[in-house]
């Protein structure tokens, strides 16, 4: 472990220690970065995302191939963690959405469960632990990190003595460190945004949300609520994320103590309100859940014994800086945007990020212009990816109005992670074919004009994306009625040629997906016959043998 040095001056600082800092400091120290690794207060008190889907796991492959770090590979895969991890956090076998109606018990006809195919293995990343682990992956690579009694207090740029900006760092230690080029990812308390025009007075994001989180012991599993063979086809929901929405909000629950080297029995569980419905409720966070979930006879049951670790509350979560980069500094991740945590978008913005602006630092520093210039793809591309999420979970909050709505946005949302994973991998491992043939060519991953599909797609994807957004907007301005915007995406799903019909994305009743052998071999004859060409490039052997080729990855 390199000890921080005050007399030191470091090439990046980095503000914050968590997972999106760490994994950035291990990429930039092993590329031969002097790297200072700074603990910020909001790192015990941000909520963070405790959730993976398959793409996610897409992204940490594609941060361990590019910048050679191996660890960051096992983010992608439970069983390769180091066992303390796989002992603090919880694995996710599926993705379960389960709709309620006040005052009424829960209708197995209005649930939806996604399994994750076998070649993947997801997981509930318990942040505490993971968030160490990865500031101490940075260190292993040669960063420098402070301990928490040695935090961030303020961070400025100043010009040096030939008049280059120059980054300082004060730290409740009583030193200040020097870097030429600052990473504010701090969070809520971000130094460099206050600075610089603070957060913009109404966020630049579409969803309002109001979060309540906790950490909980004695949550029952919801398969022990309910009559098993009323879901004759759904795996245990307690295996995976649990989403159990309503009109107005959902609740999320990612368990820990979910498989059996668990050691962690506690529950992370995210409510999400609009910031109206808040104003009604108590002001204590906990009498505030419970009058939500008690509305909901079986989520009553649920949590009737539960015990809160602890509360966090943001009557708004959603905030956007004003400015995010400038001379000698970039505001990062939760320091630049938060938005909802829904549909693990938290750690997967984290990791796609951390590509973005890894991919734009590294050959700064070696071509030794530091310019704000040379950030602003990073910058934009941060913008628009906060963007192309925020319409997402716009989008489910408006769904949430009718069980058939969601039951045709989840499709959607499938279709696009599952799309989105097969094209990144389709992509990374193009440039792994030209690296082998002795030309270093990382331009598939870098197409960052594209916002949020940030690599080539099957034609038709970005389009039925669009479409449903449309839909969607349409529902929130009364325009149509739920039941005829969902009719209108399931329609579109079943005429769309890039759809794999064997997914049965088109037919409301098909709500329980498992990627079962049969399956696969139908997905190969489709490929084989009927696939647009465009699509037929996607398919690797991991994806349609549920084998794990983990040197094809």
């Amino acid at each position: 472990m390199t000890r921080p040095d005050p007399s030191e001056r470091y090439d990046v600082a980095l503000l914050g220690g968590h997972l999106a800092t760490g994994m950035l400091g291990a990429v930039l120290a092993r590329q031969g970065l002097r790297v200072l690794v700074v603990a910020a207060p909001g790192d015990r008190t941000e909520v963070s995302g405790e959730t993976t889907v398959p793409y996610t796991s897409e992204v940490f492959m594609l941060l361990a191939h590019r910048f050679e770090v191996p660890e960051l590979a096992a983010f992608g895969r439970f069983p390769d963690l180091p066992a303390g991890l796989r002992r603090g956090s919880g694995v996710k076998r599926s993705l379960g959405f389960l709709y309620h109606r006040a005052g009424a018990v829960h209708d197995p006809e209005e649930s939806i469960q996604f399994n994750v195919p076998g070649e993947h293995t997801e997981w509930h990343p318990f942040r505490p632990d993971v968030d160490r682990y990865a500031v101490r992956l940075a260190e292993k690579y040669g960063a420098a990190a402070t301990s928490s009694d040695d935090e961030l207090v303020d961070a400025w740029v100043e010009p040096d003595g030939n008049g280059a900006p120059a980054g300082r760092v004060e730290t409740s230690g009583g030193h200040v460190y020097r870097a030429r080029f600052l990473v504010d990812a701090a969070g809520t308390d971000s130094p460099l945004v206050r600075r610089n025009g603070g957060d913009d007075a109404e966020p630049r994001l579409r969803h309002r949300s109001a979060v309540l989180t906790a950490r909980m012991h004695d949550v029952t599993p919801f398969e022990e609520l309910v009559d098993a063979s009323r879901y004759p086809k759904a795996s245990l929901w307690s295996r995976g994320t649990v989403h159990h929405l309503f009109e107005g909000g959902w609740l999320q629950l990612a368990a820990f103590g979910n498989h059996e080297d668990s050691r962690n029995r506690s529950t992370s569980v995210t409510l999400s309100l609009d910031p109206a419905a808040l104003a009604d409720l108590p002001s204590d966070p906990g009498a505030a859940f419970h009058t939500v979930v008690d509305r909901f006879p079986d989520l009553k049951r649920q949590f009737e014994n539960a015990v809160p670790v602890s509360w966090r509350v943001a009557p708004l979560v959603q905030r956007t800086a004003a400015r995010t980069h400038g001379e000698g500094w970039f505001a990062f991740e939760r320091s630049a945007a938060r938005n909802d945590l829904f549909l693990a978008r938290d750690v997967t913005t984290s990791a796609e990020l951390v590509h973005s602006l890894a991919a734009a630092l590294i050959p700064a520093f070696a071509d030794g212009d530091l310019s704000p210039g040379r950030f602003e793809r990073a910058a934009r591309f941060q913008h628009e990816l906060a963007a192309f999420h925020d319409s997402w979970i716009d989008g489910a909050r408006t769904a949430c109005a009718d069980f058939a709505l969601l039951n045709a946005f989840s499709r959607v949302w499938l279709l696009w992670q599952i799309l989105a994973d097969l094209s990144l991998k389709r992509a990374r491992l193009d440039c792994k074919v030209a690296a082998a043939r002795g030309r270093a060519d990382w331009s598939p991953v870098e197409r960052f004009e594209l916002g949020g599909l940030w690599f080539q797609a099957p034609a038709g994807l970005r389009e039925t994306i669009a479409f449903t957004m449309d839909r969607l907007a349409q529902v929130r301005a009364g325009l149509i009625d739920p039941r005829s915007a969902a009719d209108d995406v399931f329609g579109r799903l079943r005429t769309a040629d890039f759809v794999p019909p064997l997914y049965a994305f088109g037919d409301p009743g098909a709500r329980i997906y498992r990627f079962t052998l049969p399956k696969r071999l139908q997905m190969l004859w489709w490929v084989k016959t009927k696939a647009p060409s465009d699509f037929r490039r996607l398919l690797t052997r991991d994806n349609v043998t549920s084998v794990s080729t983990r040197s094809s990855r």
